[in-house]
């Protein structure tokens, strides 16, 4: 009996060696939502030289690839039309194979930034996501809304591994997720449709500032110093959430090959100190992120940092990040001047923000949304002598509210000193006049320039116009 036993094990235990020698990363596994209509990349691990095959169950073809000395494969899988209906995915060598099952096909964001966008559905202590616990009770699992949150970690080199798993749309998981980015997701399917399943990777670390997000080359090219990862970190190095490429290393390499529909950014806090040093550094960024996915210039959707008292040079911060959108392709940017916290530098109400993010993929991806998806947005400025008329795009019927004084407004004349102006959205015109008595002539018109202010201006759907300065430059 026990030499039977013993046999019995030592076959086992032969079969799962076996079976394990298709070695796939965190990312590529059980529950994962492909990117519909597109050539979803595999990749993995087998024995030296072998040939990998590849099996959707949505195909009647299978795909090979062949596994270099190192043992690594990859491979590009057509996938059909967006599906809720699970589906499974078998990958074999010649020692065995593995099944990846539940699979559904539909929309992939990769979702990033700092501890607004990382905090979670049930809130951080003392600090409450506004309705986060009904979006968590109300989560069901046959809702086709996944869930990939990337453990955190640095690295001095990149690395092809990281841990997290693929959550299902249930509560225990959706409390933990990123309420920014699920609550793009919801809002993303309730208006695509639940024969559409979203898919959310989510990379994210609180506190921290852009640089560690960019990888080595790119910060090199940026003009940063990159001297401290030339030997290896980890989480005790000093400051080494300060150090460009350890987060980029070690959070968004690992998934880099996953293919995804576009990237979502909730960061900037951490970076107020030096404006103009974000501004420089933000299309390094993108640049960075649509370089590694190698996917073109796939959409850059990111939120403007929201009004804070504590951050002396937010209003600056807030200029620099509205010039992303002119500098960079393919970019947009949320507003959210409406829904500050004067005392908390985590606002409750990351819906809106969340809904924000889905009107531009809404928009400019999806064609589900011609009325507006991005506040008015500054155009150009007409100057009469102490009175000047601003004019926007993107207003989706026209800037509001009408015939109300608006605040927040200042102008400078040729001494380029800034003066509080009156500013009206006239009836008789729709169109925004600011006056000012206390300069010589408007040569300059600001708006929302002070840490914590709360919106006046927006568009004819609610939407809030970002902080300008009608010379373009940071003042």
């Amino acid at each position: 009996m026990a030499k039977r036993f013993f046999l019995y094990a030592a076959a086992s235990l032969a079969c799962v060696a076996a079976a394990a020698r298709i070695q796939l990363p965190a990312p590529v596994s059980d529950n994962m939502v492909l990117q519909q209509q597109s050539d979803a990349r595999l990749w993995g691990r087998a024995a030296a030289g072998s040939e990998v095959t590849i099996s959707p169950s949505w195909a009647d073809t299978a795909y090979t690839a062949t596994a270099g000395a190192d043992g690594k494969w990859s491979a590009a899988i057509p996938t059909p039309e967006a599906s809720a209906i699970p589906r499974s995915i078998v990958i074999s060598d010649r020692d065995g194979s593995v099944t990846v099952g539940n699979v559904l096909i539909g929309e992939v964001w990769y979702c990033s930034g700092q501890s607004n966008m990382e905090m979670p559905m049930r809130g951080y202590n003392h600090q409450p996501v506004e309705g986060g616990l009904d979006m968590i009770l109300s989560a069901r699992a046959e809702r086709p809304i996944r869930m990939f949150t990337v453990g955190k970690a640095v690295s001095s080199e990149p690395l092809d591994t990281c841990s997290g798993h693929w959550g299902l749309n249930v509560p225990a998981e959706v409390a933990e997720c990123s309420a920014t980015a699920y609550f793009f997701a919801d809002y993303l399917n309730s208006i695509l449709g639940d024969d559409t399943p979203v898919g959310l990777i989510i990379s994210v670390w609180g506190g921290t500032t852009v640089q560690p997000w960019l990888s080595r080359p790119v910060a090199q090219q940026a003009g940063l110093d990159v001297s401290g990862t030339e030997s290896p970190v980890d989480r005790t190095t000093p400051d080494v959430l300060l150090m460009p490429s350890t987060l980029y290393n070690a959070m968004a390499a690992p998934v880099l090959p996953f293919t995804v529909k576009g990237m979502l950014w909730y960061q900037g806090e951490s970076n107020c100190y030096d404006p103009e040093l974000y501004e420089r550094l933000m299309p390094h960024y993108v640049e960075c992120m649509r370089k590694g996915f190698g996917l073109g210039d796939i959409p850059f959707y990111y939120t403007q940092i929201a009004p804070y008292s504590g951050y002396e040079q937010g209003a600056r911060l807030r200029v620099a990040q509205s010039h992303l959108m002119k500098q960079t392709p393919n970019c947009g940017m949320v507003v959210t001047l409406d829904i500050g916290d004067s005392l908390g530098i985590h606002p409750v109400n990351k819906r809106d923000v969340g809904k924000r993010l889905a009107y531009w993929a809404l928009a400019k991806d999806y064609g589900r949304n011609d009325f507006a998806c991005s506040g008015p947005i500054f155009d150009h400025m007409v100057t009469e002598g102490q009175r000047a008329l601003l004019y926007f795009t993107n207003t989706g019927g026209g800037v509001s509210p009408l015939e109300r004084e608006l605040e927040g407004f200042e102008a400078a004349g040729t001494d380029g000193v800034y003066h509080p102006a009156r500013a009206i959205v006239e009836c008789a015109t729709g169109t925004l006049t600011v006056y000012c008595d206390l300069v010589d002539e408007i040569k300059n018109v600001r708006y929302g320039n002070s840490p914590y202010f709360e919106a006046t201006l927006f568009d004819n759907f609610g939407l809030p116009a970002s902080p300008f300065v009608t010379s373009g430059e940071l003042e």
